[in-house]
């Protein structure tokens, strides 16, 4: 079993409640991170200028020792076609690695935004990370939006469309079985906003959550999460692999 982990539980291991050890003592599997929740640190640790370096160097030296996972888009496309034709990744998990390796051999804030400015970085522009972060968050809560505002298709009709290739469209009932979490979880985030909510200002941390949960599609892996997710996803089929620290540390 893979167990991928929430922004959350990497939180407790910056603030010295869980260790690397800890996260890697589980018998029943092993621990991967998605890529989206190593810029949600990276740009945190840049929004303070390097103030808890230590902390924060701390969570992306056991980062390093595991494995990354693709980013959200290309294991869609190859969940829904499986095909060799997908769009190529501009970005692939052997680029996280190599930022992740650039903070771990940095002795300091300094040193590692030095190093992404380095002739042929292909993490140029780190100062800028917190706001590309919360663009792509006003854009993303913005689609919600459109859900909740807009057509009559369903939602899975809608992620296929996001999702097409040569032309064709994924069949909405695969969707629905490869991402009954993920959608699940947007529907409840479409029937807040048609209550009135306003999630890029009161929930902008629901674009990260609703991103993980595509992860489920692998049967192979479970979500480590302090979050209950009970009140959004009550029916989806994947909501049996989606577990707490302690159920994970106990395990």
């Amino acid at each position: 079993m893979d167990y991928l982990l929430d922004t959350n539980v990497w939180v407790q291991l910056a603030q010295k409640k869980i260790t690397c050890a800890d996260l890697s003592q589980n018998s029943k599997g092993k621990v991967v991170v998605a890529p989206f929740v190593i810029m949600e640190l990276m740009k945190e640790l840049v929004k303070h200028a390097g103030k808890y370096f230590e902390n924060d160097k701390r969570v992306f030296e056991c980062m390093a020792t595991f494995e990354v996972l693709p980013l959200t888009q290309p294991f869609i496309y190859q969940r829904l076609w499986g095909s060799a034709e997908i769009p190529a990744a501009r970005v692939v998990p052997e680029t996280y690695k190599t930022l992740l390796q650039m903070i771990v051999s940095s002795a300091s804030y300094t040193e590692f935004m030095e190093k992404t400015k380095a002739p042929g970085s292909e993490w140029s522009g780190a100062e800028r990370w917190n706001t590309i972060h919360q663009a792509e968050l006003d854009k993303q809560l913005g689609f919600v939006r459109k859900f909740a505002e807009g057509s009559h298709e369903s939602i899975a009709i809608g992620i296929a469309k996001l999702h097409p290739l040569k032309g064709s469209l994924a069949a909405e009932d695969r969707v629905e079985n490869e991402f009954s979490a993920a959608l699940e979880y947007l529907r409840s985030l479409v029937n807040k906003v048609k209550s009135g909510a306003n999630l890029p200002k009161n929930d902008r941390g629901a674009y990260v959550d609703f991103q993980i949960l595509f992860y489920l599609a692998d049967t192979n892996t479970t979500i480590v999460s302090n979050e209950d997710f009970s009140s959004e996803i009550s029916n989806a089929p994947q909501k049996d692999r989606m577990i707490s620290l302690a159920n994970f540390l106990a395990a």
